[in-house]
């Protein structure tokens, strides 16, 4: 497969740490391709039908509502819960599906009688550890880093794992991975699959054409990796002569810098039929790029389904399709996670949170109007009430 890497785009917010965890992604994205020279010689040769086909079958699986994977093996006792305060450090309060998935958490948590309190990072190391440090002082009893790699802030981490606080990633990685020191547990997707549903699906709208993909990734997220990695790996092997090539954009410049660099990615390379921003709220500035380009046979794929970019898909405007990650659901995880930890039980490996995939086949009976939650087609918050023997 054909590979172009380029360099992550940082802006003033940006951190060196940030800097180091992008050639990380950098160096794993061209391992992956093969070498580290740019790229490599491809074909126009069309994928192979049984390839296709395959890609065909998963993506009209993923189409189909995701089911409650908990059981009553899973039942927590929410009492200990009663009074107990988690703090959310989000990465960028701006984004909305942070904001879904925190409302979420605030509504299930006020079940058991807790209460949240939330703190946006904006894009920056430095006010994550002002968030944990407020939180710390403030003596909650759990906190929550969301989409915050916590080795960045390993530091603070360790501040509150001396003030006796437990520490929840969510959005760290796929389920299942190992948690850095001072990490009591996850609340995740999988992440992996993700980035393969994304890639399953331009194999299957391409009808298998060797055609060219920008994929958007933003490193300084530690999820990002397994995205990139399941998309990767899933378009090489379906499509080894489709090019692909990666741009980089932290989050602290997503809105000042995808559009430029997404009409400058489509300028240099004629090739591309999609682009591929690995979250939604870079879909939103990605989105008018295509459009202003002015080339209408270029698809955007992407990850999340937040409302803006499933109208985009609703109304057949650029938008393909959404993997979607249900937010709302996550939020009632995270309330999960918590009620465990606080009530002395240990928290669940995976909270096996669903993903459905939203394409022009499967939008038009969705009601954008009604709550996200209703967009999946499974009753989580009762199967949650359920296991906690609240609400029933």
């Amino acid at each position: 497969m054909k590979q172009i890497q380029r360099p992550p785009r940082r802006g003033r917010t940006a951190t060196r740490a940030f800097g180091a965890l992008a050639t990380a992604a950098v160096l794993t994205v061209l391992a992956a391709c093969g070498g580290q020279g740019g790229s490599s010689n491809g074909s126009s040769a069309a994928a192979d039908p049984a390839a296709v086909q395959k890609a065909t079958d998963a993506t009209t699986a993923l189409s189909a509502p995701p089911t409650f994977g908990l059981t009553d093996a899973d039942k927590v006792d929410p009492a200990g819960a009663a009074g107990k305060k988690l703090w959310i450090i989000d990465i960028s309060s701006s984004i909305p599906l942070v904001q879904v998935s925190d409302a979420a958490t605030t509504q299930a948590l006020g079940l058991v009688g807790a209460t949240v309190k939330t703190y946006d990072g904006k894009g920056s190391v430095t006010e994550y550890t002002r968030g944990i440090q407020a939180a710390i002082a403030d003596k909650a009893d759990v906190i929550a880093l969301y989409a915050i790699d916590p080795n960045l802030v390993a530091g603070p981490i360790q501040a509150a794992a001396d003030a006796g606080i437990k520490v929840v990633v969510v959005q760290y990685g796929d389920p299942g991975a190992q948690l850095p020191k001072n990490v009591a547990a996850q609340v995740t997707y999988p992440y992996t699959d993700a980035g393969a549903a994304m890639a399953n699906f331009i194999v299957s709208d391409a009808k298998g054409a060797a055609v060219g993909v920008e994929f958007i990734s933003a490193s300084d997220v530690s999820n990002s990796k397994a995205i990139v990695g399941g998309f990767q790996d899933t378009l090489k092997a379906a499509c080894p002569n489709c090019s692909l090539t990666v741009d980089d954009v932290p989050v602290a410049d997503w809105q000042t810098k995808i559009t430029t660099q997404v009409n400058s990615t489509l300028g240099s390379h004629p090739d591309i039929k999609y682009v591929v921003p690995v979250y939604d709220g870079m879909a939103t500035f990605a989105v008018p790029a295509i459009k202003t380009s002015g080339k209408k046979d270029v698809k955007l794929v992407s990850f999340n389904a937040t409302k803006s970019i499933m109208q985009n898909l609703k109304d057949g405007d650029t938008v393909a399709a959404d993997v979607g990650s249900p937010q709302a659901w996550e939020g009632w995880a995270l309330a999960d996670q918590f009620i465990r930890i606080v009530g002395g039980n240990p928290p669940l490996e995976d909270e096996k949170v669903g993903l459905r995939m939203f394409t022009a086949q499967n939008i038009g009976r969705i009601d954008l109007s009604a709550p996200e939650s209703t967009w999946y087609g499974v009753d989580y918050e009762s199967g949650y009430k359920k296991l906690w023997g609240v609400g029933e």
